[in-house]
């Protein structure tokens, strides 16, 4: 079986790597063009280029992979079954149809339940206890391919996003090489999916990383740990912008706490631990903080810099 691979971050390259590990030829490698990172803008491959590279691999990259340059070139090379996880554009008819196997994608939900960009966050997000993964056929409509096979996962309070892409990857990783190995190199057999209970989930923006303490303190919490570590959320302090890496509910009850009522007050609970109260009037603790241009610290160690006061507020 010959197939060709579409992906681009870090665990996009887990997959790559299991495939060619296991035997699998990888006839090329499509991944996102290379990006200006840091603050001296440096020209960055993609973690499944630098992979790539390093098996040995045709690398393809293209401004926009809709292009007729794209298309023949792709479908240039004689595949079997083109595999995608987490490519970041939308792959064209004319290159999904073009393999006998057609291209099966991995993606990080319960499909139909968030379709598109963010599956894992949106999952935290939402509270979730459960999300998964769903290898899908790849149609012209995002995430709404027929369904070759689905695995459930655990979401514990304790995961953010990074904890839970790595189960998702891990148990996508081991699936998918089990489907390919069982094979019998025609088309997979596949369940259409319900679309009417379709849910979808966009890409994360800059903006929607700021929190809002009105709401309730689980989402606040979930929201948190859901932008972790990837876009990190942030408030007000000050007049200065403060990161908020890492928090957790207080569950010690609050009867004993004098509630300002204020969403967004701070609650110094002892010299070493901090709070801030949400719109339902419990608290969310601060464990590890990143004020404006300064390095994430330990609650302990902003209480000791900052000096805060009761009742200051985060905005």
């Amino acid at each position: 079986m010959k197939i060709g691979y579409f992906g681009t971050p870090e665990h996009s390259a887990k997959l790559l790597d299991a495939l060619h590990k296991n035997g699998f030829e990888i006839a090329y490698v499509v991944t996102n063009v290379d990006k200006l990172t840091g603050r001296k803008k440096q020209l960055t491959f993609p973690p499944v280029k630098k992979l790539a590279l390093e098996l040995g691999l045709e690398v393809l990259q293209f401004t926009s992979i809709k292009s007729e340059e794209a298309i023949q070139k792709i479908n240039s090379f004689p595949v079997d079954l083109n595999i995608v996880f987490a490519y970041g554009s939308i792959i064209p008819k004319a290159i999904f149809d073009f393999p006998p196997m057609g291209t099966i994608n991995l993606h990080g939900s319960l499909l139909p339940e968030f379709r598109g960009a963010s599956p894992v966050q949106s999952a935290i997000l939402a509270g979730k206890d459960v999300t998964g993964i769903t290898i899908q056929y790849v149609t012209e409509k995002l995430d709404s391919g027929n369904i070759i096979t689905k695995v459930p996962i655990e979401i514990t309070l304790e995961d953010d996003s990074s904890s839970l892409m790595e189960k998702v990857t891990d148990i996508g990783v081991e699936e998918m090489l089990k489907l390919l190995q069982n094979s019998n190199n025609s088309r997979f057999p596949s369940v259409p999916q319900e679309h009417s209970l379709a849910t979808n989930c966009h890409k994360i923006h800059a903006n929607d990383r700021k929190l809002e303490f009105t709401g309730d303190s689980k989402t606040v919490y979930n929201k948190i740990r859901a932008f972790y570590p990837w876009n990190i959320c942030y408030c007000t302090y000050r007049g200065k912008r403060i990161n908020i890496h890492k928090a957790k509910i207080y569950t010690n009850g609050t009867e004993n706490i004098n509630s300002l009522k204020i969403p967004g007050s701070l609650h110094l609970l002892d010299k070493r631990t901090m709070g801030v109260e949400c719109g339902d009037n419990n608290i969310i603790l601060l464990e590890a903080i990143q004020p404006e241009n300064k390095n994430v610290m330990r609650a302990v160690d902003f209480i000791n810099g900052f000096k805060p006061k009761q009742g200051e507020l985060l905005t």
